[in-house]
């Protein structure tokens, strides 16, 4: 028994000293990774600060988007008025009659008319028959 205490005495040495470099090569390990994992935090806080400034961007585009839907509303109403005030004039020239309708596109145009007839008479006194 001697003999087999004392191999696994050596066993148990052996063992040791193979565990202790062992646990100085985790070590030296560990450290290099440390390094890999602070790179990674760096990158990982950069990207954050782009995901707040686009967020920030997004919700500023949302906003101006809101703005815009509204222009677009206002808009689309005012197209509507027109349209309903452009029928009701039409249909109000539908019940004129011609008289009413002669009255109102001579009150209308009379500076025109009037400017058409000064040019025609000028016009008229130049030509000799």
């Amino acid at each position: 028994m001697k003999r087999g205490e004392s191999v696994l005495i050596w066993i148990l040495a052996a063992l040791m000293v193979y565990n202790v470099f062992l646990n100085n090569q985790i070590k030296t390990d560990i450290k290099k990774y440390e390094g890999k994992i602070d790179s990674l935090q760096t990158k990982v806080d950069s990207v954050s600060i782009l995901n707040k400034e686009l967020d920030n961007k997004i919700n500023s585009l949302h906003t101006q988007m809101e703005i815009i839907d509204s222009d677009i509303s206002n808009v689309k109403t005012n197209i509507s008025v027109i349209k309903r005030k452009t029928n009701e004039k039409i249909n109000s020239v539908d019940q004129f009659t011609f008289l009413e309708l002669e009255q109102f596109f001579s009150a209308r145009y009379s500076d025109q008319i009037r400017r058409l007839d000064s040019t025609a008479q000028g016009s008229n006194s130049q030509i000799s028959y």
